[in-house]
């Protein structure tokens, strides 16, 4: 004797209605005939001519900048980011899944790599950055905002940040300090009251 599913009136009313895609064979992507043709967009290739390449040392430098106006270029700074978005979710009986309420969009949670380079009179030498990491250190340890810029950076409007933490291990062998830093976003807020 066969088996009979019954479900209730209530839970079959908020059910999807199927439907039957044309038969496609095996391995071949559907046809879209409403699409039209196909126009992929082009990508760029690489710069693989050494001689282009001579005397460039940086395309996307990291600028940081103090309340006072002091300023900080990084060379070698390469900038990782995260951003969760804050979506309340409720879950609804009978449902699949639940809704999502948007909330809004968190903080940009950053982390930068930093290489300092040792040098002597504006040119490589084999020294311990010293110098380079003290002047970096000034920034790391402001309890303000610093502001910071590079196009990377633009294309999301991050143009301030906060300082979580940073890490570095001594290098001793070479020239060049590697440093990891977290940071957070931070934008301008105007907030206004009308209590008084």
């Amino acid at each position: 004797m066969p088996l009979q599913t019954i479900v209730p009136p209530a839970i079959t009313a908020g059910k999807v209605l199927l439907y039957r895609f044309p038969q496609q064979s095996k391995g071949s992507f559907p046809q879209r005939e409403e699409a039209g043709e196909f126009t992929p967009s082009p990508v760029a290739s690489p710069i693989t001519d050494p001689a282009w390449w001579e005397g460039r040392y940086v395309l996307c430098p990291l600028r940081l900048r103090l309340e006072d106006g002091t300023t900080l270029e990084l060379a070698d700074a390469v900038v990782a980011m995260t951003r969760t978005k804050q979506i309340i979710t409720t879950q609804v009986v009978g449902m699949t899944g639940t809704v999502k309420e948007y909330i809004s969009s968190g903080d940009y949670d950053i982390n930068i790599a930093v290489g300092i380079q040792g040098l002597e009179d504006g040119k490589i030498a084999d020294r311990y950055p010293e110098e380079g990491l003290r002047e970096l250190l000034r920034y790391l340890e402001v309890d303000k905002p610093i502001q910071v810029q590079s196009a990377f950076l633009d294309l999301f409007r991050v143009n301030r940040i906060v300082i979580k933490s940073y890490s570095l291990t001594q290098d001793t062998a070479t020239n060049y300090q590697e440093l990891t830093l977290s940071a957070l976003s931070d934008d301008e807020y105007n907030v206004y009251s009308t209590d008084y």
